[in-house]
């Protein structure tokens, strides 16, 4: 009876301590599911296109920042986490929640420490400068000072008549900077970029050989003059037509660089403007790039289309109207633009 006795008290303790070992167990699963992250101090990190919950927890884990892979899985599963979320930087707070964190994911909350700027196609220096300023991630005058103090790359021509050596090459695209980052660090990310785009239009258009700083200059025109992809190639085939018989580019573009704004109609002593971008006034090309010309507009570059136009004219829903017939050039010029 005594032996018994003692045989249910160690079997009363044993499925005690199995019973303490399951709450402990489903606590620390608990916990590790909605607390995944073994992280000191706020950490930063980068959604990508294309990246899943899944992908994301995966790269997490390899940075050894997830104390359980299989935990957080499970929670993905058991919550039904959605599948899409917004590429972007975001930052992971010490103590974080798994729920926080994919709610962040999900509707785009990105780190509140950094910047993401997109810069569009065709902006110059100067307007590149006032975004940045404007999203508050670096003062207008401290971005243009960095842009004349920066060590220029070799493709560059270091040409002192131009209004800013690296016009052009900054290359426009979207961004996620730290906030006080300094000039020379996000021109060193965008002149980065710009190399990976020229390669690759290289690539693209089987034009490796082809002189870098020529062809920004010419893209950048393209790019100020264009609207639709479809276009680019045609517009830089008229400029190198007008190259090749001698005559102007006469790119109103590079008029209204050298004035420094843009007009809806230029006047006639705005076309007198003196300048070295003044495409008007000067043979050949402008000094240099008048904007930072997009992907398309360098492939066009490298790439033009083979026509005979000399002439085009906008059709006022952004395409143009290409021809070699100075007649049927201002005929058409008349019927759309008034004059």
């Amino acid at each position: 009876m005594k032996v018994q006795t003692i045989l249910k008290k160690k079997v009363y303790i044993f499925l005690f301590l199995i019973l303490v070992l399951i709450c402990a167990s489903a606590a620390y699963f608990k916990h590790a599911m909605n607390y995944p992250f073994k992280i000191k101090n706020d950490v930063s990190f980068q959604v990508n296109n294309g990246d899943n919950p899944y992908s994301v927890m995966n790269r997490l884990d390899k940075q050894n920042m997830i104390k359980n892979k299989l935990f957080i899985k499970a929670y993905i599963k058991y919550n039904k986490v959605p599948g899409d979320i917004k590429p972007g930087l975001y930052s992971i707070k010490k103590g974080e929640s798994s729920k926080k964190f994919f709610q962040d994911i999900a509707e785009g909350n990105f780190s509140s420490d950094y910047v993401k700027v997109t810069i569009p196609e065709g902006y110059d220096i100067e307007e590149i400068a006032n975004l940045f300023d404007k999203k508050g991630l670096i003062n207008r005058d401290e971005f243009i000072n960095a842009c004349k103090n920066y060590s220029i790359p070799k493709y560059i021509k270091n040409d002192d008549n131009r209004k800013y050596k690296l016009e052009g090459y900054l290359f426009p695209d979207t961004y996620e900077f730290k906030k006080g980052t300094k000039g020379k660090d996000i021109i060193d990310t965008m002149i980065k970029r710009f190399d990976e785009v020229f390669k690759q239009a290289q690539k693209d258009t089987g034009k490796s050989g082809s002189d870098v700083d020529q062809t920004i200059i010419m893209a950048s025109v393209v790019e100020r003059e264009a609207e639709v992809d479809k276009d680019r190639p045609v517009i830089a085939s008229v400029f190198f037509n007008r190259l090749k018989i001698k005559m102007k580019l006469q790119s109103c573009a590079t008029v209204e660089y050298a004035l420094g704004h843009h007009k809806n109609k230029l006047s006639n002593a705005d076309l007198k403007t003196k300048s070295n971008y003044n495409t008007y006034l000067i043979d050949g090309m402008p000094e240099g790039p008048i904007c930072s010309p997009g992907k398309e507009s360098i492939k066009a570059a490298l790439n033009p289309s083979s026509t005979n136009y000399i002439y085009f004219v906008s059709n006022n829903d952004g395409t143009h109207f290409f021809t070699s017939d100075y007649n049927e050039f201002l005929k058409v010029k008349k019927k759309t633009q008034g004059f």
